[in-house]
């Protein structure tokens, strides 16, 4: 029988054969014999010719000659490995870190920060060209196109010179840079905003009202509260405790030398005493601490039971009525009645506020309406504890969930839902444990759900911690959990603002007390009242833009580092690819154009590379490689 003849090695196969023996050849050649290097250069200048005239046939028959040589005398070294790998690292690092910052990125969702339109470990492409073109590794733009940032949509930024712990970074764990963050824009420089009822009312530089931050559909299922504790960001130095809100310094409390307080509001960049007395009727200026902002429509707010209600306030079921459980609120903050408490921290001083208190008295109804609309952070559960996902392990403070299976779980608009492998939600049955509907459950997710930490369960008076939970009014009816938990015809509600009118006219200028109230929104006449709005609103500086999470409760956003600064701004999400399931897809928000110059730009220039490196290869393919050396 005739033996099989190999098979032919292909004209690509070939010419890289080709010229990797002849690179090897201009190395190394000099050291050949004489007559191996002519042996070479004539196998060299024919397979260059075989290739050039498509002789498939004749090219693999000198490439395996050529090969054959190469393997028993061009071994390369553990050197020349080293460094071809390390050099092929380095390339492709430094173009995929070109590729992330300027052109797109995948992005996976490390905090709940963003619930419900973002969870944690959503995975994300993000265009970088949404805006402008970036300048690699830097908070800079080549180019930079204000008018395409859209309000009430999700943008990208990076960590430079933002006000937060641990921004630094390292892509793949070498290239240094800074972290990326995700908030939903709502103010662009020059616009002036105003919270009320969980909703943001704006109007821009002109004047002209900003009807996308209240009737945009991606904004409806998200409350915005303009704090997240009453005292803000507390910093102290020279016997003062400065309070500042959204980076901007809003009140001070000076310590006297016999142990007194003196609160002031920075007002037009100047002080004057907060007067908190302002509250108790409507009025056009900044007066009291409550005033920015719209920080008086808020309360902060737990459930109690009766005996934690007559055990840790200063109300009993007989005086505000009998309940289930009882909602009390803390509201009107001043700097300076009620009086703060004086704190020591070590050796740094500080002063927690002391707001006004309240407390209404629910019943089943409202129980069920708080379940209908229960939300929580992440958790985890293991033996009976649990602990947020965010927290590195349990401890003696992790609250008991008894009879829970060991598992990752989360409520969202009154559903829980068990997290598996990737992110994957499934839902739980109606008759699971989390579900259950009884006072005390209702009361445990409601106070430990967003921190999953006994030490914000009732257990003081003015206890330190208090649940980043939150109540407001909207057009006569009180919210809790962005719902109408008690209509404003409510009967409980009813005799609520009756008493609160009762406290105010019973107390004295000297221990006053201001009612929790609906002060409406900012409309006068049907329209926005532009004037109101400037006056206590918060204005965005120039060249800056304000952004908030949509989960309130647990967000480190404008709230706490200030404004972003307009070169920090890097792009946009374009699509959700992970987990599988009705999120999968667009994000819900308004949608960046599509056509936009800089994504022009960066596309064109990357068609350009292609079609030049391809000009270029297919030139090339007509050329010879082998050029004779004189060594």
């Amino acid at each position: 029988m005739k033996k099989q003849s190999k098979k032919l090695y292909s004209l690509r196969k070939s010419r890289h054969l080709l010229k990797t023996c002849y690179a090897w050849y201009k190395k190394k050649g000099g050291t050949f014999d004489k007559e191996m290097r002519a042996s070479l250069e004539e196998d060299l200048e024919q397979l260059d010719q075989a290739v050039l005239r498509h002789d498939r046939e004749t090219a693999s028959t000198l490439a395996r000659k050529v090969e054959a040589l190469y393997d028993d005398h061009g071994k390369k070294s553990f050197w020349d490995y080293t460094s071809e790998i390390a050099i092929a690292i380095i390339l492709a690092l430094m173009i995929a870190t070109v590729v992330r910052q300027v052109w797109f990125e995948q992005y996976e969702i490390p905090s709940g920060s963003m619930r419900p339109t973002f969870r944690e470990q959503d995975h994300l492409a993000v265009t970088k060209t949404a805006f402008g073109i970036n300048v690699p590794l830097q908070a800079a733009h080549f180019y930079f196109d204000p008018d395409l940032v859209q309000r009430t949509s999700v943008l990208i930024f990076s960590g430079h010179h933002i006000n937060l712990a641990d921004t630094d970074a390292n892509y793949f764990g070498i290239i240094p840079y800074k972290k990326q963050y995700i908030k939903r824009l709502i103010g662009k420089p020059g616009d002036t905003v105003y919270f009320y009822g969980g909703k943001i009312y704006g109007i821009d530089r002109e004047g002209n009202p900003l009807p996308e931050l209240l009737n945009n559909p991606s904004m409806q299922a998200i409350d915005h509260i303009p704090f997240l504790s009453f005292d803000g960001e507390v910093s102290s130095t020279n016997n003062q405790i400065f309070f500042s809100h959204f980076g901007n310094l809003l009140g001070r409390i000076s310590s006297s030398p016999f142990g007194n307080l003196r609160g002031e509001i920075l007002v037009e960049q100047e002080w004057k005493k907060d007067d908190p007395l302002s509250q108790l009727a409507p009025h056009e200026t900044v007066n009291s601490y409550s005033d920015f902002y719209g920080i008086h429509n808020f309360a902060m707010a737990r459930l109690l039971t009766k005996e934690e209600l007559e055990k840790y306030t200063d109300f009993s079921a007989e005086e505000v009525g009998e309940g289930v459980l009882y909602l009390e609120l803390r509201h009107t903050p001043s700097l300076v009645y009620p009086s703060p408490e004086h704190l020591m921290r070590g050796s740094q001083q500080s002063v927690m506020l002391s707001p006004q208190k309240t407390v209404i008295p629910l019943q089943q109804e409202h129980l069920d309406r708080l379940m209908d609309n229960m939300y929580t952070t992440r958790f985890d559960v293991a033996k009976g504890r649990a602990k947020a996902n965010s927290q590195t392990g349990f401890s003696t403070r992790s609250p008991e969930l008894a009879g829970v299976p060991d598992g990752t779980y989360e409520f969202y608009f009154g559903k829980p839902v068990k997290v598996g492998w990737g992110g994957v939600l499934s839902d739980l049955p109606e008759d699971h444990l989390l579900a259950k509907r009884t006072p005390e459950n209702t009361q445990k997710l409601y106070n430990l759900g967003i921190e999953w930490y006994t030490a914000f369960a009732p257990h003081s008076q003015n206890q330190l911690y208090f649940p980043h939970r939150y109540a407001y009014f909207r057009d006569g009816d009180l919210y809790l959990l962005g719902a109408p938990v008690i209509k404003k015809d409510d009967p409980i509600l009813t005799a609520f603002h009756k008493k609160e009118a009762e406290r105010q006219e019973n107390s004295s200028s000297a221990s006053s007390y201001t009612p929790f109230r609906d002060w409406g929104p900012p409309i006068k006449d049907g329209e926005f009242d532009a004037a109101f709005i400037r006056e206590f609103g918060l204005r965005v500086p120039d060249k800056h833009y304000l952004v908030l999470g949509d989960n309130h409760a647990v967000s480190s956003d404008s709230r706490v580092f200030g404004f972003v600064p307009e070169n920090n701004i890097q792009g946009a999400p374009s699509f959700i690819f992970w987990p599988p399931g009705d999120r999968w897809g667009p994000p819900v928000q308004k949608s960046y154009p599509t056509l936009t110059l800089p994504r022009l730009i960066i596309w064109g220039i990357a068609l350009l590379i292609v079609m030049v490196w391809y000009m270029i290869h297919r030139n090339n393919l007509k050329k010879p490689i082998f050029k004779k050396i004189n060594f």
